[in-house]
């Protein structure tokens, strides 16, 4: 989905341009994104999230061929880097070092797979991803290994 905010009389054709350029992306129109485009002051602001890294590059690429000289801020959140940036911090901490799970993120709503040892470090690994920016929601899928 692509949403537009913040138009006015002088950014409205700028700001549309690049609206129509990422709704001729199947990846981005569909429900791989969600994208909010905001205009400024000659500048594009690229808010939500997108499923991967080459999706990010994409929506940034058009919005500055939409942009021309204007500035573009891009603060897309790419879920296959948000995935890396959890699964390296459940896995630096002591705490959840040993788990054997598994992270999917779909749209910024984590889900955490697999076996945990004790209550303890079920909460552990749930407290450790909330707490990376860009987590919208938590969901916990784990269960004590056996």
């Amino acid at each position: 989905m692509i949403r537009v905010t913040a138009v006015n009389e002088a950014n409205a054709e700028v700001v549309w341009r690049a609206h129509d350029l990422m709704s001729d992306e199947q990846g981005l129109r569909t429900t791989t994104a969600d994208i909010e485009i905001v205009g400024g002051d000659q500048s594009l602001t690229l808010l939500g999230r997108v499923r991967t890294e080459v999706l990010y590059e994409l929506a940034d690429q058009l919005a500055r061929k939409a942009a021309g000289g204007w500035s573009v801020e891009n603060r897309l959140i790419d879920d296959a880097q948000l995935a890396m940036r959890i699964s390296n911090k459940v896995g630096a901490d002591p705490r959840t070092a040993n788990a054997d799970l598994r992270v999917d993120v779909f749209l910024g709503v984590v889900r955490l797979i697999g076996a945990v040892q004790d209550r303890q470090q079920r909460e552990a690994a749930l407290e450790l991803a909330a707490s990376v920016p860009g987590v919208a929601r938590v969901e916990d899928h784990t269960a004590m290994a056996r």
